[in-house]
């Protein structure tokens, strides 16, 4: 991939620069939110008036079904891919999910105002961008999330609608009980997801924020954004009801569920399995990779995640397939932590699990088979190792767990589910 224009925060320049080295990438202009230097163009420069905008024509392409973006996601093994997404499909989502909320976010007299905290990165925040141009609205970007500055927002901006993921939500809920006296009055609908939200998250935003619609969305980026709801204002009833559901499927889905081993379609309320997906919406495919698996033979997209549906077709996600989790909403990759662990000289085996956390999605864990003749080493020592060269969304926050061996299948492969079930149930692992 070769971009012309790279958008970047100046606090990334420097990672930008080595990695763009070893890709071999220069783009024509790299533009930065901040002060620029050398070579760079900061942004304010980047909006001055130049006579060039003149010679400016609209881009029309002459396949709607063209790739227009490709947003990064995560593999389950390894590096994220890039899901390829077209003209049809983006304008499809981004203009629907405003409609579907006509007598909510939508009014003739007052104007529609987005507060989005997601970074370009996720395809909530491309989705709600294109959506925004189309329908005329206006978006507020914030640099980062404080609760005391969310509703000094709300209420300077007159915000209708805002996305809460769940790792905020109790910030918020705690935020509004210290700005009572915040006029928050515009606020229409407050939407969360991204991850598993709980009941008592739920619960305790829709005491927080009476007068505003909370609602609970799933989605993915192989389709673009949003693949369930309750957005029709006969269903609001049940969000509250049900707290946990991702709400009805939308309709211009077609879906099953399949049972985890038969892959045969289950039947009836409550049974659990893989959600497929058919739909005119899906990816292109992943850049540059083979993209076959992600559909089954009848053209269904693989989710990945276990899911059931009641008996009111509410849908609920229960589970991941994948092995990958999130930490705020951000990626961990099992491999990539591992790695890390595993350089630490006295680690001789790794596998990273995500342990559920109320607020924050799931901590990281690694659990160690240490080398023979290292068994003083202790779990803080190879924590703080490894604290020191991950991310921030990779750190072990739910600490190191030294084992006697990892769990693995006939082939040798690492069952990391197998094992989060039994820490979660029993503290430690057994062999089987």
């Amino acid at each position: 991939m070769q971009p012309k224009v790279i958008f970047i925060s100046q606090e990334m320049l420097k990672d930008f620069e080595t990695y763009m080295e070893k890709a071999q990438v220069k783009p024509a202009y790299t533009i930065v939110f901040g002060e620029s230097r050398g070579q760079y163009m900061s942004f304010d420069e980047f909006l001055k008036p130049n006579i060039k905008e003149r010679q400016f024509k609209v881009y029309e392409t002459s396949n709607p079904k063209k790739t227009a973006v490709v947003v990064f996601s995560s593999g389950t093994t390894g590096l994220p891919k890039g899901i390829c997404l077209n003209h049809y499909t983006l304008l499809k989502q981004s203009g629907s999910f405003r409609d579907d909320w006509p007598e909510i976010i939508n009014s003739d007299t007052v104007d529609s105002v987005i507060l989005l905290y997601s970074t370009l990165y996720a395809i909530s925040a491309v989705g709600t961008l294109i959506g925004a141009v189309l329908k005329g609205e206006a978006k507020v970007l914030c640099k980062s999330f404080n609760a005391k500055r969310f509703f000094e927002i709300v209420e300077k901006y007159k915000v209708t609608m805002s996305f809460v993921p769940p790792y905020y939500i109790h910030e918020v809920v705690v935020g509004r009980a210290e700005n009572k006296d915040v006029d928050i009055g515009s606020l229409k609908l407050l939407v969360t997801g991204s991850t598993t939200v709980s009941t008592n998250q739920m619960v305790d935003m829709m005491a927080a924020f009476p007068g505003s619609y909370v609602v609970n969305v799933y989605g993915q980026t192989e389709v673009s954004g949003a693949i369930s709801c309750l957005y029709d204002p006969k269903d609001h009833d049940l969000q509250r009801k049900k707290p946990t559901t991702v709400g009805k499927i939308i309709s211009h889905y077609q879906w099953k569920i399949v049972d985890l081993e038969t892959e045969k379609p289950v039947t009836g309320p409550n049974k659990k399995g893989e959600l497929r997906l058919k739909t005119d919406l899906h990816m292109n495919g992943y850049y540059k990779m083979d993209s076959s698996d992600a559909f089954d033979s009848e053209g269904y997209l693989r989710t990945g995640d276990v899911a059931y549906v009641d008996e009111d077709n509410c849908l609920y996600i229960d589970d991941r397939i994948k092995e990958m989790f999130k930490y705020r909403g951000w990626h961990v990759l099992p491999a990539i932590v591992e790695e890390v662990v595993m350089a630490y000289p006295a680690v001789k085996e790794a596998a990273a699990i995500g342990i559920p956390h109320s607020e924050d999605g799931e901590h990281a864990m690694a659990l160690v088979v240490l080398k023979e003749g290292h068994e003083n080493v202790s779990p803080e020592d190879i924590k703080k190792y490894a604290d020191e060269r991950l991310g921030e969304y990779q750190k072990l926050r739910a600490g190191v767990k030294i084992v006697d061996e990892l769990i693995r299948t006939a082939t040798g492969k690492v069952k990391r589910k197998a094992m989060k079930e039994m820490i979660l149930s029993n503290g430690t692992i057994r062999a089987t």
